[in-house]
């Protein structure tokens, strides 16, 4: 599979993911909902590359680097993402997870000395520049009183907004951070789903370790009783995002260049455009969909 395809269905696993995990993270609170989703995520990682991957490849460094990029970008980004949604929704979540994309593509010129063509780094503008506009719209809505009326769930905000962008920003960072670290491992050969199993245990044990500093930093309004209900939610988000999401980055990680597989795979605001169409049966707007159109044809440059 070319890893930039690879890199497009990892984006489109992320949207979906965000979808399901939306309400429960409100109900259970980012931080909460992360390290529960994660033991999921251990088990069926583990489980799977018991017996697709491969444990016997990997060297002490490989399990140091791996480790590092699991507390950076799973304990960090996870919590600070879920977080993030839990206060502003997943829509704008997706907008500040956008700069994980130019950060992670300016860190790998640095480290790895990667180089782009103008073509490349024309296309890798269009692609930011569209995911922004395509989730920075905001509907006009009625108002009673100054409050407004209308929104969807997904589109409330609990708190303050600029302290769940900052999230996001804190998320979307330790996500960049996570990608690079994982990339001479997979450079040398380890397998995708080894290494995403090898990251998450870590960071599993590192959520735990650090909850209650985590649900204490972000003060999460509401910690419902946990119920079968959100189990599922939570089994199905891990499926979703971390068993086929995370395993598909890392591949396309593993072959191809960091900076135009994490601008591929941060298109996901995108594809939650027509998937929150149909969810809250509300159409987007115009420059959403202008937003979409610029993001399509950075794609195809880059590609």
């Amino acid at each position: 599979m070319p890893y930039q395809i690879a890199a497009l269905l990892a984006a489109l696993a992320w949207a979906l993911s965000s979808l399901v995990a939306a309400n429960p993270v409100r109900e259970l609170g980012g931080p909460r909902f992360a390290r529960l989703r994660m033991i999921a995520v251990t088990l069926i990682l583990t489980s799977v590359a018991t017996v697709f991957g491969d444990w016997g490849s990997l060297r002490l460094v490989d399990v140091v680097l791996l480790s590092a990029s699991g507390m950076i970008g799973l304990l960090i980004g996870d919590a600070a993402l879920f977080t993030a949604m839990a206060r502003v929704g997943p829509r704008r979540t997706g907008l500040v997870f956008t700069v994980n994309a130019p950060f992670a593509a300016v860190m790998s010129v640095f480290i790895f000395g990667e180089t782009f063509t103008l073509v490349a780094v024309f296309g890798a503008v269009l692609t930011v520049v569209g995911v922004a506009i395509a989730v920075g719209f905001r509907r006009k809505v009625s108002t009673v009183r100054n409050v407004a009326i209308g929104d969807h769930a997904f589109e409330q905000v609990d708190g303050r907004l600029w302290v769940g962008l900052a999230w996001g920003t804190i998320g979307a960072l330790g996500q960049a951070g996570g990608a690079i670290l994982a990339k001479p491992v997979l450079d040398a050969g380890v397998d995708a789903i080894t290494a995403a199993a090898t990251r998450a245990v870590p960071a599993t044990v590192g959520l735990w370790i650090f909850a209650r500093p985590l649900d204490r930093v972000a003060r999460s309004s509401r910690r419902d009783r946990l119920t079968w209900r959100h189990v599922g939610y939570l089994v199905i988000s891990a499926t979703i995002a971390m068993v086929i999401g995370m395993t598909l980055v890392l591949y396309s990680l593993g072959h191809g260049a960091v900076g135009v597989a994490t601008i591929l795979s941060a298109t996901t605001p995108v594809m939650l455009l027509p998937l929150l169409w149909i969810t809250t049966r509300r159409r987007p707007t115009a420059a959403a969909w202008v937003g979409a159109a610029l993001t399509v044809v950075g794609a195809a440059l880059l590609l």
